[in-house]
């Protein structure tokens, strides 16, 4: 059990380049350690376009089983996680054309200081407010739209990366930013801290 447990361990700390190269081999748990690294970013990328847990879950398997039928023809071009996200909304705008019923959802509930019962400064407080605007406007976007916004300022995405992530082209993302700043500026204007957020 020890020697089980041991080899398991070693291979959580393998790299994604030497998991992809014992799957190419038929090891199925290398399989089972990828997934479980990259589950968490794919579910965050399918909130932007799916509408239940369900159609997360049923898009999720079929991203890692259509990466895995396929991950001889992943060449290190660009992250792992990149092209796993570009096949996950694939399979997502696949999944919608099916059921024609998307909705788009936050990507987490707020919980404002008061429910929580917790003391915040004021500027906590307006930094709390701030948020729960910015979540609501976004809440209102196009999916396409969302998306880029998050995966630039809460991701942390470049441009290259958002683009190799989405298809899309840098021009396009670029545009798709600006238009959204401008939005948020617009409907931020009066507060003390939108600049420090959307200059």
């Amino acid at each position: 059990m020890k020697t089980k447990t041991s080899v398991v361990q070693r291979q959580m700390l393998l790299s994604d380049d030497e998991l992809i190269t014992r799957i190419k081999t038929g090891d199925e748990k290398a399989c089972t350690i990828l997934f479980a690294r990259h589950e968490r970013l794919l579910r965050f990328v399918l909130k932007r376009y799916l509408q239940d847990n369900q159609a997360i879950d049923e898009v999720v398997q079929d991203t890692f089983l259509r990466a895995f039928r396929n991950i001889a023809q992943f060449r290190g071009e660009s992250k792992l996680s990149t092209w796993l996200s570009r096949i996950a909304i694939s399979q997502a705008l696949t999944y919608l054309r099916r059921r024609r019923n998307a909705r788009w959802l936050p990507i987490d509930n707020y919980r404002s200081p008061q429910d929580a019962g917790e003391w915040y400064s004021d500027s906590d407080i307006e930094r709390n407010d701030l948020r729960r605007q910015i979540q609501q406007i976004i809440s209102n976007l196009s999916p396409k739209d969302a998306t880029a916004i998050e995966l630039f300022y809460l991701k942390e995405q470049s441009i290259e990366e958002i683009r190799q992530i989405t298809g899309w082209t840098a021009s396009n993302i670029k545009s798709r930013l600006s238009r959204t700043r401008q939005h948020l500026r617009e409907t931020l204007a009066g507060s003390a801290m939108q600049t420090a957020y959307f200059s």
